[in-house]
């Protein structure tokens, strides 16, 4: 096959895509070259063959030239239709990105300001305010001061009485045999509510209880025994309810107001019967609780070291117990706190425990007024220690 013959089909599309292209960016001279090159096509030779690439090659640099001259005019336009107030906005390669902002927003550092100036709408970065705070000092921490415990708070008030041997380190309770009595610091643990004991060894029953001790019952047990106090038996309830026995106990209350005027009271007057709305009259009796084996390390503990060391509720448990019936359920409690008699929470006290002389079918023993329970105790009873912390 000539050569031609390959060749000319390929040059008429180029002429048609020329053609096209003139016609399309509005040039007046595309289609009379066009014309010309179609009939050229009719007679295809050599000389043909190149005048119509030479045709080809100018109509499409022609077709450039329109589209440069095009893009420029749009450009020309846009510019002149852009308002002067537009404002610029930045390159995308400029455009902060989203980590970065979080970033430094979240470290403090504010994110770049824009060219738009204060009329910009981008949101102004803020002060964190942990940086405001960092920024004001703190100011300094006072120490604490230190918690004392009862122990320490009680021993801090009073001195021992006059007269009377401490029986250990780790309580606040003393016996004065020539005197037949024993005392036990204290303080006020609730003025009002429902309640189980008079007086408790501390960290076990306040809630329920007037008062709290510093000494154990097992300890105040020993006590009376060494003044000559005599037990009985704990309250039964099974098949019948029998009341506890043991020695009668009188018990008082000595304490000082914030004038540092010296009180005494027998402690009956403090427990006010939720019935007849009097004070409770009938005598604590020392029924002497009970000892248990723990099955655990065979060990025997004092029943009454849980709390019950002067109850107003029967306890089979109890030190000391009211010689009466009185129900320990929770919904049938018949005492309380007697109010306007009971110094306010946390007043510090002595308890004076004093046993009361065994009726005999004798003449009664001769007491002296220390060892009468019947007598008040005097303020020697109390010494208050100097400098003492209120």
């Amino acid at each position: 096959m000539p050569y031609f013959a390959k060749t000319t089909p390929t040059l008429t599309l180029l002429v048609v895509f020329a053609t096209s292209l003139a016609v399309g960016c509005g040039s007046e001279s595309a289609p009379r070259k066009s014309a010309e090159l179609s009939s050229s096509v009719t007679a295809p030779t050599a000389e043909n063959e190149r005048n119509a690439a030479e045709s080809a090659a100018d109509g499409i640099a022609a077709a450039a030239v329109a589209v440069e001259k095009d893009a420029s005019s749009d450009v020309d336009v846009a510019k002149q239709t852009e308002p002067s107030g537009l404002r610029q906005l930045p390159m995308a390669e400029e455009k902060p990105k989203v980590e970065d902002l979080v970033k430094k927003t979240a470290t403090g550092v504010s994110a770049p300001e824009s060219d738009a100036g204060p009329e910009s709408d981008a949101v102004p970065s803020a002060t964190p305010k942990a940086d405001i705070a960092a920024e004001e000092p703190e100011p300094a921490m006072e120490d604490p001061e230190p918690q004392m415990s009862p122990a320490e708070f009680l021993s801090k008030q009073f001195l021992p009485p006059p007269g009377a041997k401490r029986l250990s380190q780790e309580s606040l309770l003393w016996v004065d045999r020539k005197s037949n009595r024993v005392y036990i610091d204290g303080y006020v643990a609730i003025d009002r509510g429902a309640l189980e004991m008079f007086a408790c060894p501390v960290g076990s029953k306040e809630h329920e209880s007037i008062v709290a001790v510093v000494a154990k019952s097992s300890e105040v047990h020993a006590a009376l025994l060494v003044v000559g106090a005599k037990t009985g038996t704990t309250a039964m309830f099974t098949p019948n309810f029998v009341p506890p026995t043991g020695q009668a106990i009188r018990v008082w209350v000595s304490w000082r107001d914030k004038q540092g005027n010296f009180h005494v009271e027998d402690a009956r007057r403090w427990v006010q019967d939720t019935e007849t709305k009097e004070s409770v009259e009938a005598d604590w009796v020392f029924a002497g609780s009970g000892f248990y084996k723990d099955e655990e390390d065979g060990r025997e503990y004092y029943r009454a070291d849980g709390g019950d060391m002067i109850c107003v509720s029967n306890f089979s448990t109890a030190m000391m117990d009211l010689s009466l019936a009185s129900s320990a359920d929770a919904d049938s409690l018949l005492f309380r706190p007697f109010e306007g008699r009971v110094p306010e929470r946390g007043t510090p006290l002595r308890l004076i425990l004093v046993p009361i002389p065994v009726p005999t079918d004798g003449p009664p023993p001769e007491l002296t007024p220390e060892q009468d329970p019947n007598v008040k105790p005097q303020e020697t009873v109390l010494p208050v220690r100097e400098g003492k912390e209120e």
